[in-house]
């Protein structure tokens, strides 16, 4: 296999980026980022993703979820039908960013609710035979039991922030972490992908959080920096990272056949 890099997890469809998009997205290309991975939560992001994907078909795929701070509860059924369609498409490879954010939402009430929303999509992860990317802060034992009860198995979860022993536990579930820039300065993801075994790590630029320095914007082109840190903390080699985490990346989202497929 060609050797590349994958963005598993951005959010280049905000509204924000759209008028500087396609410079970041032909930067990451220029630099062998071949593959972005692009988060949608609501209705105009799904307008701009659908649009980045049939610019670059190639090179991006969307994944559809919620915000953790939007209490709209029929979202999943009104996205079902949709989702179905653009799943057999080839756009839409999987749910997400969905979770729990203990840290923004603290009303008990409404926390019930996240959890009922993030239940949802779990059950139409599972039914579309769908990876799903998870955001969990403050939460996470819960969020690791809920994938367990619902037998999710493709799980990413994505710029993880507990701490090793819930790792270790999300590692026993064969769960996959998509480690963002942020690794270049902390600590706490630098002692994640300690206990995480390579075939079980994505790389993410979460662009436009989470860049390489504090408080600096991230690019897709970062995940360059993800794998040279990595590398750099587990002891082999910048490649093998790049070629491990691009396999994981690729069973994950299920696109080995199409990327050889294109590339042929």
């Amino acid at each position: 296999m060609e050797k590349f890099l994958v963005d598993a997890h951005c959010h280049l469809a905000r509204k924000e980026l759209q008028c500087r998009v396609d410079a970041i997205i032909r930067e990451a290309l220029e630099n062998n980022v071949k593959i972005m991975i692009v988060s949608v939560q609501n209705e105009v992001e799904l307008h701009n993703g659908l649009r980045l994907h049939e610019k670059y078909p190639l090179s991006i795929f969307l994944t559809l979820g919620q915000d953790l701070t939007d209490f709209t509860t029929d979202m999943v059924s009104r996205a079902e039908k949709l989702l179905c369609r653009l799943v057999s498409e080839g756009i839409v490879v999987g749910i997400g960013e969905i979770g729990l954010d203990y840290g923004r939402v603290r009303d008990p009430i409404l926390r019930g609710i996240a959890k009922s929303i993030f239940e949802r999509w779990l059950e139409v992860a599972k039914k579309l035979d769908l990876p799903v990317i998870v955001h969990s802060r403050r939460a996470h034992r819960e969020v690791i039991e809920l994938l367990r009860s619902h037998g999710l198995k493709r799980v990413v979860l994505h710029a993880f922030y507990g701490g090793t022993e819930a790792a270790k536990r999300a590692v026993d579930e064969g769960f996959f972490f998509s480690i963002p820039p942020s690794i270049v300065h902390s600590k706490q993801k630098q002692k994640l992908v300690k206990v995480v075994p390579l075939d079980q790590v994505l790389l993410e630029s979460d662009s436009p959080e989470l860049g390489p320095e504090y408080g600096a914007e991230s690019r897709p082109v970062h995940v360059k920096l993800v794998a040279k840190k990595i590398s750099e903390i587990v002891g082999t080699s910048e490649d093998d990272v790049i070629i491990q985490t691009t396999e994981n990346a690729l069973k994950v989202f299920k696109l080995r056949h199409y990327v050889y497929t294109s590339s042929s």
